[in-house]
């Protein structure tokens, strides 16, 4: 559906782009080249989309032979691409059996994984160096931690992929050893697969810790790691989260350009500064905004992001009459943020994130239909 739309608005705009530029409609003529712009992206996007992972595909018949497993120039690419579009599902590994090194070697340590392109990408550079093997599980291109928690990654997924192997294939020994991600833990059964004459091990929780937990041998549980939601993890989530939102706020302007060719309303382009600054302040100075839960941090941020506006037009850089639509928008859009933001980090659950989601929903929906019914009472008066 979301597609669709994506293409019924690239359409839209490079109509309005050509009635601007090309027919001389005066109401969008100042706006022709930005029309051009923003339809151009969307038409870049939406061909990038294509040549990405379907749900559900089926996949053919694979080799029951391992597959060596390397590195080249396309992979960084498509990494950085699933880096950036992280809320969608974008490339992924065939599943099966991989392995690093010169050659395979049954009594090299197995690693399992999800099929998510990114993840076989940052556990990969990392365990290179090293004669190791990978088992890449068919989690419908979802990360560990999500699919453990959707049931995507679990003891049937795993034994899935195990199955298409000889016994003799993938151990010498009576018991399989397994190395599990730690945040995959949620997903899969220890015991059951002990009943199955695996010894699972639970390995470390990042991938930069795997060439020192692979460098000292036996390998053990990483029963003490704990998730540290830190500077480094949450700039990780930054470019994504911005983009995303960056995305709703081009949708908004999109519908208000359509709205000054209707009916001769300004533009309010100013959102945009602000969905940027929400986007890029919340993850970078999530642990001193004040709150516990993530939606309270995300009103604080647009309650700091309103008085700014104050500021601003005590100064006179902003117009006090804009302050009507514009204060409720961003107390929404931080209230916003803060909710989609309890999927990107490591210091939230499942039940949380419903928890937050029911509570605030609606008054953030309020919100912005307050903001918006005071930018079209206020076009009326003008």
């Amino acid at each position: 559906m979301m597609a669709i739309l994506y293409r019924l608005l690239t359409a839209a705009l490079l109509a309005a782009c050509a009635a601007g530029l090309w027919f001389d409609v005066s109401s969008l003529a100042p706006y022709g080249l930005t029309l051009l712009a923003l339809g151009g992206l969307l038409l870049a996007n939406d061909a990038l989309s294509a040549t990405y992972y379907q749900s559900g595909t089926p996949w053919p018949q694979g080799s029951s032979e391992p597959q060596p497993l390397r590195i080249g120039w396309l992979d960084y690419i498509k990494a950085a691409i699933s880096w950036i579009d992280a809320f969608k599902r974008t490339y992924v590994v065939e599943p099966g059996l991989y392995y690093t090194g010169d050659r395979y070697d049954s009594g090299a340590p197995l690693l399992v994984t999800s099929n998510y392109r990114l993840t076989v990408f940052l556990v990969t550079r990392r365990v290179r160096t090293f004669n190791a093997r990978l088992l890449v599980v068919d989690t419908d291109g979802i990360n560990v931690w999500c699919a453990a928690g959707k049931g995507q990654f679990g003891n049937q997924a795993i034994l899935a992929q195990i199955q298409r192997y000889p016994r003799s294939l993938l151990t010498q020994e009576k018991w399989l050893r397994l190395i599990l991600p730690k945040f995959g833990l949620a997903g899969v059964d220890l015991r059951a697969m002990r009943e199955e004459r695996m010894r699972p091990i639970i390995g470390p929780l990042y991938a930069r810790d795997l060439p020192a937990y692979l460098a000292a041998p036996p390998l053990r549980d990483c029963d003490d790691d704990c998730v540290v939601f830190g500077l480094r993890m949450r700039t990780f989530s930054w470019l994504p989260g911005l983009k995303q939102m960056v995305g709703y706020s081009l949708l908004l302007v999109i519908f208000f350009m359509l709205a000054q060719w209707l009916w001769g309303s300004s533009v309010p382009l100013g959102l945009l500064a602000i969905s940027v600054f929400v986007a890029t302040a919340y993850p970078l100075l999530f642990p001193w905004i004040p709150g516990d839960r993530f939606a309270v941090k995300g009103l604080w941020l647009g309650a700091i992001a309103a008085a700014g506006l104050g500021l601003g037009a005590a100064a006179g850089l902003v117009a006090a009459a804009d302050l009507v639509a514009s204060i409720p928008f961003t107390l929404a859009t931080g209230l916003f943020f803060g909710l989609a933001y309890t999927g990107n980090s490591a210091v939230s659950n499942y039940t949380r994130v419903r928890k937050e989601t029911a509570q605030f929903l609606v008054p953030d929906a309020a919100l912005f239909a307050v903001s918006l019914l005071a930018f079209v009472v206020m076009e009326l008066k003008a």
